[in-house]
């Protein structure tokens, strides 16, 4: 079942809020796949914060983009499935991964089962919907986890100075300004007694200097630039408080008993 064209289902409709994030994110970003999984030390950053939803099984992303996350994971050993509500991001993701199958679709209306995949993950899409679609998204993905399967959240925390910074400078990231660990932690909360919350990241420097955007991206590839850069990190690792490092993570085991109501 891997491979092939992206198969479409109903996408959100879009108005207001939604219309507004759809006009940023709709088109496939071929710069941000390449400075995501190529990049001198940031692709290395990547893979590691992502590795956390990395096991045996079938694995779901929902809100896949381009594919970066799952380029970064590699082909397993059960189905791959990527999931986002842009067309032209899941074609791109389609050719950039070809071992895995490609779905458009709705992150709050998931068009698979009940408890079909093994692992689920979504990274840095709740701080784009709007109130109760949150739960309502971490519920769906729970529903498509089976029994015992993890389920992986990451969001960025607005209480970092370069998060909440670039959350400031681009309008379509201002949800990340009410992103915290608690908040993130209350949308699990009640659907599992047995998760966990961590912190990572604490200052990522790299991903601002070295942005493709709004850095400069070639100073990754000088060794010197390099070595200071992981030598911040170390320092930083030490100084700032858990509780303001850029990303939450969220690990989380779907219980074996879920409500039929759901």
């Amino acid at each position: 079942m891997s491979g092939g064209p992206p198969t479409i289902f109903e996408t959100p409709h879009r108005d207001g809020h939604a219309a507004r994030q759809w006009s940023y994110f709709k088109d496939a970003d071929e710069a941000k796949f390449r400075w995501q999984t190529r990049g001198p030390v940031f692709a290395a950053s990547e893979r590691r914060l992502v590795s956390v939803a990395a096991g045996d099984g079938s694995l779901l992303e929902v809100g896949c983009g381009e594919g970066g996350n799952l380029c970064h994971m590699g082909p397993g050993n059960g189905l791959t499935v990527g999931l986002d509500f842009s067309m032209a991001k899941a074609v791109f993701a389609a050719g950039a991964i070809p071992w895995a199958r490609l779905v458009c679709g709705d992150a709050v209306r998931l068009p698979f089962r009940r408890s079909v995949f093994d692992r689920v993950l979504c990274r840095d899409l709740l701080h784009h919907l709007r109130g109760p679609q949150q739960r309502e998204a971490v519920e769906e993905i729970f529903r498509v986890c089976r029994p015992g399967g993890e389920v992986v959240v990451i969001e960025p925390n607005g209480r970092n100075p370069l998060i909440w910074a670039f959350a400031v400078l681009v309008p379509a990231e201002r949800g990340m300004l009410g992103s915290t660990p608690a908040r993130v932690a209350a949308l699990v909360e009640g659907l599992t007694s047995r998760f966990i919350v961590e912190m990572a990241q604490p200052l990522p420097v790299a991903r601002a200097l070295l942005h493709y955007r709004f850095g400069w991206p070639g100073l990754g590839h000088r060794r010197m630039v390099a070595r200071l850069l992981h030598g911040f990190d170390a320092a930083v690792n030490r100084l700032l408080p858990r509780r303001l490092w850029a990303y939450i993570v969220v690990r989380a085991v779907r219980p074996a008993l879920w409500s039929e109501e759901r």
